[in-house]
């Protein structure tokens, strides 16, 4: 039987994440509203036994180019994310430019498994 599976695994994230006080989230870039946390599109590998790793990145978009206040909001984001432990494995920073404009952020990975 079928499943969706990766749709589900994307949506099961993206939920957990907006039950963390704090977070303003969306799947959309056409809804960012800075501080913002976007999910992007997973990538995917299966094992042997039928179970996919999932990786994702989400991106924390900062109000601002990058301030010291930017920062520490952004780390204290980083931070409402790593203590729900939700498999994050890494947080980079980075700037995103949406439109003609750049925000500081902080790119997240996070990996999940999800299987039969």
């Amino acid at each position: 039987m079928a499943t969706d599976i990766l749709n589900d695994a994307y949506d099961n994230l993206v939920t957990k994440l907006q039950t963390i006080s704090g977070l303003r989230v969306t799947s959309d870039i056409r809804n960012i509203n800075p501080p913002t946390v976007i999910v992007q599109a997973p990538e995917a590998s299966l094992d042997t036994n039928g179970v996919y790793r999932v990786d994702f990145t989400v991106q924390i978009i900062g109000l601002g180019y990058g301030d010291r206040q930017t920062l520490d909001k952004l780390l204290e984001l980083v931070d409402k994310i790593r203590v729900e432990r939700m498999g994050l494995t890494a947080a980079i920073p980075t700037t995103v430019t949406i439109g003609q404009q750049e925000f500081a952020a902080y790119e997240l990975s996070i990996a999940t498994k999800i299987g039969p």
